[in-house]
């Protein structure tokens, strides 16, 4: 096993807030991590709470027409938005663990392959209160 991680391209960061300022909860599905030209390999999702309540939040694949629901999750309130509730590992997570770990690198890391012009889209169906907000954070590497 190899002691060191290589990166095959670029690595990327990507983030998406919802808030009632800019989102509404009528079952709209949310990009989190746009669509590209290449593949992307995603080694983490992470998705945090201002919210007073709990959020169920669905995660979709979309392949560029069609979203597949790929598992629904629950969000604690205020998840990561304090020392007393983490926030919430999307991939990690009971969930999302049996899609998206199951492949691992030469390090055991877990990752997800995500094909060109595929994209990751978020949907909740409550709407958020004044100030609330949901932030989901998307990491990996492009095959660029």
């Amino acid at each position: 096993m190899a002691n060191t991680l290589t990166f095959t391209s670029t690595p990327f960061l990507q983030g998406f807030i919802a808030s009632t300022a800019s989102n509404s909860s009528n079952n709209t599905k949310y990009d989190v991590l746009d669509s590209d030209a290449n593949d992307r390999r995603i080694y983490g999702m992470a998705i945090t709470s201002t919210d007073a309540g709990a959020q169920t939040v669905k995660i979709h694949l979309n392949n560029g027409s069609t979203s597949y629901q790929a598992f629904t999750l629950n969000v604690p309130l205020n998840s990561g938005n304090s020392t007393s509730v983490a926030s919430v590992d999307i991939m990690g997570s009971v969930y999302g663990a049996s899609i998206f770990q199951k492949q691992r690198d030469a390090n055991g890391v877990p990752y997800f392959n995500l094909p060109a012009n595929w994209k990751v889209q978020m949907e909740y169906n409550t709407t958020l209160a004044s100030a609330e907000v949901l932030n989901v954070f998307v990491f990996g590497e492009s095959y660029a």
